[in-house]
C-alpha cells in the first residue's frame, strides 16, 4: 500500500484498513478551542487571545495544555491537511510530511505550498518520527492523534509545542476543521472572525450547490465504501454532513455517527448484497489502494442487477475516485468547494433532479 501525506483514517478506510470507533467529525459551528492567553486562563477568551495577537497562548488540547510563547516562524506540519487551513491564515509551514506527489491525492491543496517535503517526518507504520522533525527546529509542530500517541506526543512537546487537534481517538479522534482553524489562528496570533468567515463561505457553497438540486431534497442517500481486504462495502457516515447539506437525508442502513451502527457493527455489503443499495442516490467508493486492479469496480458495473438499482435510474449512482473520497472524508473548505465541482454536475443533470 502507497503511504499517502497524512496517516489519517480517511486513508486507513480506502486500503480497507476499517478500525473500530469510526465516528463522524461534525464541522460545529461551535469553534471555541479553549484558547487564553498568558496572563489570566480564568478570564480570558479565545477571541481575545487571538484577536489582538498577544502572546503567550494556550490550547486546551486531545492531550492536555499547548502553550506558545511568541509568533512561531517555523512550523512543521506532519500531514498536508495543514496546508489548506494554514493557508487561509497566510501561514507557511517550513516542511510538510510525505512527498510532493502526495499532493495527487488532494488537487484542491495544489498551488498552495510550494516548500519543501519530508518522507522522513513519518515513520513506515505511520507514526511522527521526533528525530525528523527535531532536526527542523520547529517552534511549533502539527500533527494528529492518528500518528502521534501520547508517548511519541510526550517526546514531540519536548522539541516544541505540538497541537494534535481537540479529541483523543477514544473520543473519535477527528476534530472539525472549524475548531481546528481557530486553535491554529489563536496559535499563530490571528483574529478568530476568520473561522466565521471561512465557515460563511463553506456553508454558501453548499447552499448554492443544494439550489441546483431541487429534485432531490429531501431523497435519501447511501454511501459505500470498498474494503480492500474482504472486498466488502462498508456504509459510512464520513461525509454525511456535505451529503446531507445538499438536502439528502440517510437512506436504509446508512449510518448516521451514533448508536452502534458504525465501524465494526455497520452494514457491509459484498457483490451478493448489490440490491441493498436501494436509496435515491447512491455513492461507491472503489480506490486503486482496495481494488488495484480494478476487479471490484468491474463486477459491480457488470452485475445485471446494478441498472434495476434505482439510483442507476435516477441517474444518481455515483462512483467516486480517490480524491473525490478524500474530499469529504473530512471535508474542509477548500475541499468541499473542489468536491461540489466534480459531482454536483452529475446530481444535477440527472433524471431525479430534471425530472426527465
Amino acid at each position: 500500500m502507497k503511504t499517502l501525506a497524512a496517516p489519517r483514517r480517511a486513508t486507513a478506510l480506502l486500503a480497507g484498513l476499517v478500525s473500530v470507533g469510526l465516528v463522524l467529525a461534525g464541522c460545529s459551528s461551535d469553534s471555541s478551542d479553549g484558547a487564553t492567553n498568558g496572563a489570566s486562563s480564568d478570564s480570558a477568551s479565545s477571541d481575545s487571545a487571538s484577536s489582538d495577537g498577544a502572546f503567550p497562548v494556550t490550547i486546551d488540547a486531545a492531550y492536555g495544555d499547548v502553550t506558545v510563547e511568541e509568533k512561531p516562524e517555523r512550523i512543521v506540519a506532519v500531514g498536508t491537511d495543514w496546508i489548506g487551513l494554514l493557508d487561509v491564515l497566510g501561514e507557511k509551514p517550513i516542511a510538510v510530511s510525505g512527498e510532493a506527489s502526495d499532493l495527487d491525492d488532494y488537487p484542491w491543496l495544489q498551488g498552495l505550498y510550494d516548500g519543501d517535503f519530508n518522507a522522513d517526518l513519518y515513520t513506515a507504520e505511520g507514526m511522527d518520527s521526533p528525530e525528523a522533525i527535531a532536526a527542523l527546529d520547529p517552534d511549533l509542530i502539527l500533527t494528529s492523534v492518528w500518528s502521534a500517541d501520547e508517548q511519541v506526543y510526550d517526546r514531540l512537546s519536548s522539541i516544541a509545542p505540538t497541537y494534535v487537534g481537540l479529541e483523543t481517538q477514544d473520543e473519535g479522534g477527528d476534530t472539525s476543521w472549524q475548531d481546528n482553524l481557530a486553535s491554529l489562528a489563536a496559535l499563530t496570533g490571528h483574529d478568530e472572525k476568520i473561522v466565521d468567515e471561512t465557515e460563511a463561505k463553506y456553508e454558501a457553497t453548499l447552499s448554492e450547490a443544494a439550489a441546483k438540486l431541487p429534485g432531490l431534497q429531501g431523497k435519501t442517500f447511501q454511501l459505500g465504501v470498498l474494503d480492500g481486504d474482504n472486498q466488502q462495502l462498508w456504509l459510512t457516515e464520513y461525509a454525511n454532513e456535505p451529503i446531507e447539506a445538499l438536502g439528502l437525508t440517510p437512506g436504509d442502513g446508512q449510518p448516521t455517527g451514533e448508536g452502534d451502527s458504525v465501524a465494526a457493527n455497520a452494514p457491509k455489503y459484498s457483490l451478493e448484497n448489490i440490491d441493498q443499495f436501494s436509496a435515491d442516490v447512491v455513492f461507491i467508493v472503489t480506490h486503486e489502494y482496495a481494488d488495484p486492479e480494478n476487479t471490484f469496480r468491474t463486477a459491480f458495473e457488470a452485475d445485471p442487477r446494478v441498472p434495476e438499482l434505482a439510483a442507476a435510474k435516477n441517474g444518481t449512482l455515483v462512483y467516486l475516485y480517490g480524491p473525490q473520497w478524500l474530499a469529504v472524508n473530512p471535508p474542509t473548505p477548500s475541499s468541499v468547494q473542489w468536491w461540489v465541482d466534480e459531482v454536483v454536475p452529475q446530481l444535477e443533470a440527472s433524471a431525479l433532479n430534471t425530472g426527465a
